[in-house]
């Protein structure tokens, strides 16, 4: 899903999204001080833009069609816990 809504109109051109982004989704707008979608697919959902936003311009959905990638193997049942 990525960046599901973004309002200019809110932006102040704080440059706290474009800081922030890992993925560098957003550029300044030369033309108005304001931070700009540039690369909205390369968005990873980490949603550091969405929660720094002093003025809550944009909306970012975490999506479930990208699969979690776990480095190392998944710990088995050791029969320990709860039971399901």
């Amino acid at each position: 899903m990525g960046i599901t809504h973004y309002n200019p109109v809110l932006c102040n051109g704080c440059g706290i999204c474009i800081e922030d982004c890992p993925m560098d989704v957003f550029q300044r707008d030369p033309a108005t001080g304001k931070a700009r979608l540039v690369y909205p697919g390369d968005c990873w959902e980490c949603l550091l833009c969405e929660f720094d936003c002093p003025t809550k311009a944009l909306e970012v959905s975490p999506a479930a069609v990208r699969p979690l990638f776990y480095p190392y193997p998944m710990p088995q049942d050791t029969g320990h816990g709860p039971q399901s």
